[in-house]
């Protein structure tokens, strides 16, 4: 039996600081875009990752990429 795998496009989220509530705690807000090439290198995802969070209103916590495999006979 031959498994094979194929990458998907990824994905990408931002996570971002919304500010605190009323009781003191953290609001964040997460913002996620696909159709990410599967090769793109984790320098480019988080270049883009930061320009897409610089013409948002809060402030980048945090940039992820998020890979997909499937996997099959």
């Amino acid at each position: 039996m031959t498994i094979v795998s194929t990458k998907n496009p990824s994905g990408l989220k931002l996570k971002l600081d919304c500010g605190k509530d009323e009781n003191g705690k953290s609001i964040v807000k997460i913002k996620t875009y696909s159709n990410v090439r599967a090769n793109a290198t984790v320098e480019d995802v988080y270049e883009v990752g930061a320009s897409l969070a610089s013409l948002q209103e809060h402030t980048l916590v945090e940039v992820f990429k998020i890979d997909s495999t499937s996997i099959s006979e």
